[in-house]
């Protein structure tokens, strides 16, 4: 089957460029291995979109500003920065954007090999249900987020040192906390013994129908991309949580009487590799905000956060404000038909938390949908478009 347009991966990113890319009056494929569109904030347990301060389209822009004011009746705001929900409700809004925009969704399906012709793709093979389908298309966007299908199609990825790469988590979720008061845990947390000593930050929001506490300190490290490494991990973050749970009822006020009430199903991946594109955004860039002649995005210019010994890196740096992220790093170098969105985009290891938030990564994710369903042509032209589709570049 040929379409115009097939998107891999349908997290916030994938979920961007199918909506961007039929927008544009094309046939898009969108392709997960999951069960259905979210990524990591419905199969990772992640349902908080840091950076979505209210339910005004307006304010974000784009699908990821339509999106917020889908979420309006089942989510709420948390210290006006972030919009936090369940993961259904996001499943739910997501599947119903995507249907509603005419995109076709096969869920499901694991990518796993490539057919490439000199400097295009021709054509992908999924595996799903005990059988291999192949679709051609004429240009593809990669949202995997490990950049599956750049790797496959022989995309030249940046160096990068596994330990720079951020943290791996399995988020888990209490009920039964009484005045939850994270200033004051915040406060309190370095003071104790936490029985993992790398983690010595407090991380936790209220999720769900605002009576479950989200908590985010299990943490290990290792390679994203080897799923013996990934196996390990996930075991060992699993094994973290009865042990955390304990010590937060003898040592967190509030916490004497909570109840584990869920696990996310899959590892939580920050990060793990990145392409090399036409245009590489280093951490020089953010600290001396270079100016951006393509913007297709707006990522933020603060980096270096969840070390694999503490939160903070030797790295880290806490710019203010935001940059725009150009069009070139969305931009495999030696594939004509390859666009790039989510936090997989050309950006250095160490940078990497500039631009893998979810609402950045639905806009880098939609700028990927419009330029692959344009041809993937002169910045101008995705521009035009990006503006039709009211996007804040």
């Amino acid at each position: 089957m040929h379409y115009d347009v097939i998107v891999c991966g349908g997290g916030p990113a994938g979920f961007g460029a199918a909506i961007g890319a039929v927008r544009t009056g094309k046939k898009v494929l969108l392709l997960d291995k999951n069960s259905g569109p979210g990524g990591v904030a419905v199969y990772c347990g992640c349902p908080v979109f840091s950076g979505i301060r209210d339910f005004n389209a307006a304010t974000r822009g784009g699908i990821a500003g339509e999106f917020a004011q889908a979420m309006e009746k089942d989510a709420f705001i948390v210290n006006n920065i972030t919009m936090n929900s369940s993961e259904f409700a996001i499943g739910l809004a997501m599947t119903g954007m995507l249907k509603n925009s005419g995109v076709d969704m096969l869920f499901y399906a694991t990518l796993h090999a490539v057919d490439v012709q000199g400097s295009r793709i021709k054509e992908i093979t999924v595996s799903a249900c005990g059988k291999n389908y192949t679709f051609s298309a004429d240009n593809f966007v990669d949202a995997t987020g490990d950049a599956v299908l750049s790797r496959l199609s022989g995309v030249e990825i940046l160096p990068y040192r596994v330990e720079e790469t951020m943290t791996k988590t399995v988020l888990f979720r209490v009920s039964g906390v009484k005045e939850f008061d994270k200033p004051k845990l915040m406060e309190l947390f370095p003071k104790l013994d936490f029985p993992f000593s790398y983690q010595d930050r407090f991380m936790g929001t209220i999720v769900g129908d605002g009576q479950e506490i989200l908590l985010n300190l299990t943490a290990v490290s290792g390679d994203a991309l080897d799923a013996f490494e990934l196996t390990r991990m996930d075991i060992e973050l699993r094994e973290q949580i009865p042990v955390i749970l304990q010590w937060m009822k003898e040592k967190l006020p509030g916490f004497e009487n909570c109840r584990l009430s869920a696990v996310a199903p899959m590892i939580g991946v920050r990060s793990s590799c990145n392409i090399k594109g036409k245009e590489v955004i280093t951490c020089d860039d953010l600290d001396n905000n270079t100016p951006v002649t393509e913007p297709v995005a707006r990522g933020s210019r603060s980096y270096g956060e969840h070390y694999i010994h503490s939160f903070n890196s030797p790295w880290r740096k806490s710019n203010g404000g935001s940059r725009a992220i150009p069009y070139g790093a969305l931009l495999p170098e030696k594939l004509e038909n390859l666009c790039v969105g989510g936090r997989c985009i050309s950006i250095e290891t160490r940078a990497v938390t500039a631009v893998r938030l979810m609402p950045v990564c639905m806009a880098t994710g939609q700028a990927a949908g419009v330029a692959a369903a344009l041809g993937i042509p002169e910045y101008s032209k995705v521009k035009t478009e990006l503006q039709r589709q009211k996007c804040n570049i």
